[in-house]
């Protein structure tokens, strides 16, 4: 006889266990088809958000920062050397500049926000790091600094705002102002997670980033602007779960479980990198 097991004083069997979890999928499938399927509603997910939108979304309290800990750090710290000058250019909240200042890199950080630069020098102030150099500005414009001015630039969950056409301008500049190296990090798309969040949360209009362009590669825009000698892989793969809130608590929380006992070679822990990190070399000219 099959074995048996007791639910709130009912007794189920294994198949009848099994019937009511395959129930339960299919009521949250079909209620997740409604949601990607309804119509999309413009104007939120449509346009760049503005700087105070992202101050908004940036504005958490500021917690010191002591250490690298982030893969994303980690990867940069990876590319960079100790007494570098490192430039985040859209730094958000900065953290994983302060993290690469407790590497030993010479931080500067540019935004389009005031109010996201004071928050940023208020969080190395406070984790006790050197004030960086910060730099109101814009990236669709000429960059306030001369040629070669840093080592290297980067960004994280920047360049994604802009389509192929648009970065290729932005790029080169990052390119003339660096002296080694232009790093980008955007969406993957390529991560199942993320892309099936973004898509829940774009059909109901509570996306909060504005228009973002997950890519498979960067490589053209790069090559385009000039840079050569270009790299590219997927990272933090356990970032992408987190957009499963959009869809699902319940289905986050079984997502993260499952992940959580993955092996660390499993292919999904190596494939389903939330970031594409693009790195290419500043050529002579």
């Amino acid at each position: 006889m099959a074995s048996e097991r007791a639910i709130g004083g009912v007794r189920r069997t294994p198949n009848q266990l099994a019937a009511g979890a395959l129930a339960r999928l299919e009521r949250l499938l079909r209620r997740c088809r409604r949601r990607l399927t309804r119509p999309r509603v413009k104007g939120r997910t449509d346009r760049l958000n503005d700087a105070e939108e992202w101050a908004e979304i940036y504005d958490s309290a500021v917690e010191p920062v002591t250490a690298l800990s982030s893969p994303v750090a980690r990867a940069l710290a990876d590319l960079t050397h100790p007494g570098e000058i490192v430039l985040e250019t859209g730094c958000g909240a900065a953290r994983l500049s302060a993290e690469l200042a407790t590497a030993g890199r010479q931080i500067e950080l540019a935004d389009f926000s005031e109010t996201i630069l004071v928050r940023a020098r208020a969080l190395f102030k406070t984790s006790g790091l050197p004030e960086p150099r910060t730099t109101l500005c814009d990236l669709t414009r000429r960059l306030p600094w001369p040629d070669r001015a840093v080592d290297v630039s980067w960004s994280s969950g920047v360049l994604e705002h802009w389509t192929d056409e648009e970065l290729v301008p932005i790029v080169g500049e990052l390119a003339r102002i660096s002296r080694r190296l232009v790093v980008s990090l955007v969406p993957y798309a390529g991560c199942l997670p993320y892309r099936w969040g973004k898509a829940v949360a774009e059909g109901e209009n509570v996306w909060p980033y504005g228009r973002e362009i997950p890519r498979t590669s960067l490589r053209p825009v790069f090559e385009k602007a000039g840079l050569r000698q270009i790299a590219e892989r997927t990272l933090w793969s356990e970032a992408g779960l987190n957009f499963l809130q959009f869809v699902d608590s319940e289905v986050h929380r079984t997502a993260q479980q499952w992940f959580d006992a993955l092996a660390d070679d499993d292919p999904i822990r190596l494939q389903q990198g939330y970031l594409l990190c693009t790195v290419g070399e500043v050529g002579t000219r």
